[in-house]
Formats: C-alpha cells, sequence, structure tokens
C-alpha cells in the first residue's frame, strides 16, 4: 500500500525550493501537501500571503509531485496526521513541528532561495525600476534597496531598536568626520549650519567666496559677526588675524572643491577654527577632519533618504545655548523634538555599503570625463558633480537636469542617479550641445 507522506508549507511565494522538497518527498509515497492558512500565516508572521489560499492550493495540485493539497495549521502534530491518515512527515531541516522522530523525515533546504529572499529581490526589483528616471541632480539622485531595508516602526525613545541604529550610525559618520561629536536633527543641511554658526561661530569671520553655497553661509551668521570676505585665489594674500574661517568644501553650484588642506594652513595661520559646509563633499571627499565645526544631510554624500541633518565638531568646541527652543543645540541633544527617524534607518542599510555606493559615483564620473575630455572645465572637480562646457541635451523624456543657483556659460550634471546599478549608461542617455 503507498503511503501517504505530508508536506507542510505556506507557499506564500511558490520557488524551486519547494518544488524540489515536494520531488523528493514523492520518492516516499503520495504527496499531500499540508498548506497553512491564510489566518494561521497572518497570525503567526503578522503579514496577509501575496497568494490567498485558494490560489496557492491551484497551483501546488497543478504540480506533478503533489497529489493532494489539504488546509492545516502552522504548526502540525499527531492529531493533524492522524486526520489526513498521513504516515510519513517530510519537512525542511527549519522543522520545528512536535512529531515522533519515526513519523518525521528532515530533508535539506535548497541553499540560496527563501520567500523571504524573494521579497528583498522584488523589492530592489521595485526600486530599480522607480530608478529609471534619471537624475543628474545633486541628491536625493536615487532611492536605493538599501535606503528601504530598515523602514519599519521606529521612535527616538524608548525603543532599542531605533537606539542600537542610531548609535551605529552616529559612529559611523563620526569616523567619515574625523569629528568626536555629533548632533542629529532633522531638517536640512541648511538648518544644520545656520545650528552651527549660531552655536559656535562669532567674532572676526573670514568666508572664503566660492559661489552661491559660500555666500549663503554669510546669510546663516549670528549678528555681532566681523565678516570678512575674500575669493579662493586671494586666500594666500590674506593677513592678520581671525575667530573663523568659514568654506564650502564643495561648491556644487559650479562643481568646484577647495583645497581643505591650504584653508586649514591658513586658518593655522591667522589662529582661526575652520567651519566647513560640507553638505556635497562628505562621504565622498577626504580631510573632514582637518574642520573643527561642520555640518551637512543625510541625502547626498551619505546616500541616504532627505530628512536627518548633522553638525559634527571637535570635542574641544563647547556649544553655546540658544534662546530660542527649537533653534537650540541642546534641544537637539536632549531629543526633546522628533527626530530623523526613518532618514537614520536608511542611513543604517547604507553604512556597510557605502564604499561600494561611493565607488559607483566615481565610475560614473569618469565615464563622463572619458566621453567628452575636452568639454570638461580644468580645476578642482569634486567627485559630486562635472562642470561641462556646453548644454546637455536629454535624450529621452525621463531625464531631470540639474539647475545650478550660479549663472554659468556651461552645464553641472551630478553622479549620484545611476549609483543603484553597476550598469552605467549616463553618457548613453545625454549629448552635449556646444
Amino acid at each position: 500500500m503507498t503511503k501517504r507522506i505530508m508536506v507542510d508549507m505556506s507557499a506564500t511565494l511558490i520557488h524551486h525550493g519547494h518544488i524540489r522538497l515536494l520531488k523528493k518527498a514523492s520518492e516516499y509515497g503520495s504527496v499531500i501537501v499540508g498548506l497553512t492558512t491564510d489566518d494561521e500565516i497572518e497570525s503567526k508572521k503578522h503579514y496577509k500571503p501575496e497568494l490567498a489560499f485558494e490560489f496557492r492550493k491551484e497551483i501546488l495540485e497543478s504540480i506533478t509531485y503533489v497529489d493532494e493539497v489539504v488546509a492545516t495549521p502552522w504548526l502540525i502534530n499527531e492529531s493533524v496526521l492522524d486526520s489526513h491518515d498521513i504516515d510519513l512527515l517530510v519537512h525542511g531541516d527549519d522543522n520545528v513541528n512536535s512529531i515522533d522522530k519515526t513519523k518525521l523525515k528532515i530533508l535539506p533546504r535548497t541553499e540560496g532561495v527563501s520567500s523571504s529572499e524573494i521579497r528583498y529581490l522584488v523589492q530592489r526589483t521595485i526600486t530599480d525600476i522607480n530608478n529609471g528616471k534619471l537624475m543628474l541632480t545633486p541628491g536625493p539622485a536615487v532611492v536605493l534597496q538599501e535606503n528601504l531595508q530598515y523602514l519599519k516602526p521606529i521612535f527616538g525613545r524608548g525603543d532599542r531598536e531605533f537606539t542600537n541604529i542610531i548609535e551605529k550610525v552616529s559612529e559611523w559618520i563620526k569616523r567619515l568626520s574625523g569629528q568626536d561629536e555629533l548632533v542629529v536633527a532633522q531638517g536640512s543641511a541648511t538648518f544644520a549650519l545656520e545650528l552651527a554658526a549660531h552655536t559656535f561661530v562669532k567674532g572676526k569671520v573670514l568666508l572664503i567666496s566660492t559661489g552661491y553655497y559660500s555666500a549663503r553661509l554669510q546669510r546663516l551668521l549670528p549678528s555681532g559677526c566681523e565678516v570678512t570676505i575674500c575669493s579662493y585665489d586671494e586666500i594666500l594674500d590674506i593677513e592678520g588675524n581671525f575667530d573663523w574661517i568659514l568654506c564650502a568644501y564643495t561648491e556644487t553650484s559650479i562643481a568646484f572643491k577647495v583645497n581643505l588642506t591650504v584653508i586649514k594652513a591658513k586658518a593655522d595661520d591667522c589662529g582661526a577654527k575652520l567651519y566647513v559646509d560640507a553638505t556635497g563633499s562628505i562621504g565622498l571627499e577626504d580631510d573632514h577632519d582637518l574642520a573643527d565645526v561642520m555640518a551637512f544631510s543625510s541625502c547626498k554624500g551619505l546616500f541616504g533618504l532627505t530628512g536627518a541633518c548633522f553638525v559634527a565638531h571637535k570635542r574641544h568646541l563647547v556649544p553655546e545655548s540658544s534662546k530660542y527652543f527649537y533653534f537650540n543645540i541642546e534641544t537637539q541633544l536632549k531629543k526633546m523634538v522628533t527626530g530623523p527617524y526613518h532618514a537614520i534607518a536608511s542611513l543604517f542599510g547604507v553604512m556597510n555599503h557605502h564604499d561600494k555606493l561611493r565607488q559607483r559615483v566615481i565610475n560614473s564620473k569618469n565615464k563622463v570625463l572619458n566621453t567628452w575630455p575636452n568639454l570638461v572645465r580644468a580645476g578642482n572637480q569634486p567627485l559630486l558633480c562635472t562642470y561641462l562646457e556646453g548644454e546637455v541635451i536629454p535624450l529621452d523624456s525621463n531625464i531631470v537636469l540639474y539647475s545650478p543657483r550660479s549663472e554659468l556659460t556651461g552645464s553641472v550634471i551630478c553622479h549620484f542617479g545611476e549609483i543603484h546599478s553597476d550598469a552605467l549608461a549616463i553618457t548613453d542617455r545625454i549629448a552635449i550641445n556646444l
């Protein structure tokens, strides 16, 4: 008499691992699939199955190795086996069913496939499809699978999972920035820059002028600062003492990068501390440790989602409290307002992949440099973006050009738009009109 063999499964996403298990089970007798009901899946796994029970049952019944499909609970016990006249339960090596060993056959699982892995791949595929729009903008230019991986209900107080996330993200950012202390806030880099300026900067200030973003710094300073402005080319000619030197490391509006080592040397000569707008440089360029204080956001070279901003500084700087509530570094440090929880979670997903993502930025830049070498402006160009002497012409309608906040004769393109993939096609999707 043919033995009745039960294989219990949820099969919410049926894959080749299931097929191989069923095929092997059929060698022992007639295969009866014990299929977990929708209610049991929702109760035990806390989600509704992608396919309802009736459709999962229909698919399984069409498989050659399956003779029958019956509804079963999450856990199989002896009474379930008895009710269906089962001689042997076959299960993968993740079995948790409490069954007499004489009625249980454990088979190894197929390596490299699971419903959870398929869900991850589906999410990645959807993300890649959505990233089909080529953004030549500074960021966020793509949404990464790594950004979405840890998006879940989290909270800034009393949530041990988030405490672990923000501690690890903070230590990573402090290492990247070469700073001792980190203040995390919700908002754009502009908020962090102004908060840092009002917290630390006072007295005589030398502002290195490079374009829109350096000019913005003057507007963010507290009243009472005595400001001297000099162009980047004039910095070596500056004499006298200052309390602070301010600069934008990467001037995105013109695709220009200052030499931070030169500026730090001038700061030392002038007896000044160095304040750096690191919005377009953090995570991409070197030497951030030269700054005494710096500010930046989550959505450029850190490759996170928008919403988080940071003030990082050396331990010797003592924050000065403000009369305001929100615009007060103590308020942010003591978590007295809602923080950028999900933006921080997006960075948690990125941390261990950051080197790979940074290399993709470099690859994108190199492809542009090699394709249009005669159009690239000579000088210090950052990793973030490239200045080309010409007008960028999109070759399809699904491209968003960067419109810098400076008047230019050429174009600035940024290199974040395709970092979700190793398959670069940026130069195939645009042309340059001279």
